[in-house]
């Protein structure tokens, strides 16, 4: 039997990020540029997926809420973000519920502190 469309879309749907099982993807913003592959390595080593975004704003909130929206947490380093860019993660993981880890330091070894912090919190 085929669901009318209708149906499909009354029916509730749990997202996959509900459940304990299912892969996370980390949001990194900001950062140290050459830095991009070893943040890779680490997330990842953890068993989460990695995203980044450089902490330049010139697209706008657009570019960042686009991407911060397919994640589960966000990371946002404050040593080499501006200002603003720090205010507009905040804002938009406030606004559409997402987990945000304000870092003092974009070095690996915070990185690997807060995703060792992450896995070890429910």
């Amino acid at each position: 039997m085929i669901k009318s469309k209708k149906s499909i879309h009354k029916s509730k749907l749990v997202p996959c990020c509900k459940y304990n099982n299912c892969i996370k993807k980390v949001l990194m913003v900001g950062g140290i540029t050459k830095f991009r592959s070893l943040y890779k390595k680490v997330i990842e080593q953890h068993g989460y997926q990695f995203e980044y975004m450089d902490g330049y704003m010139k697209g706008g909130d657009k570019v960042l809420k686009n991407k911060l929206l397919s994640c589960d947490i966000v990371f946002c380093p404050v040593d080499c973000n501006s200002h603003n860019a720090c205010l507009s993660v905040k804002k938009l993981c406030k606004k559409h519920c997402k987990e945000l880890k304000i870092l003092n330091s974009s070095s690996l070894t915070g990185i690997l502190r807060a995703v060792s912090e992450n896995v070890a919190s429910p």
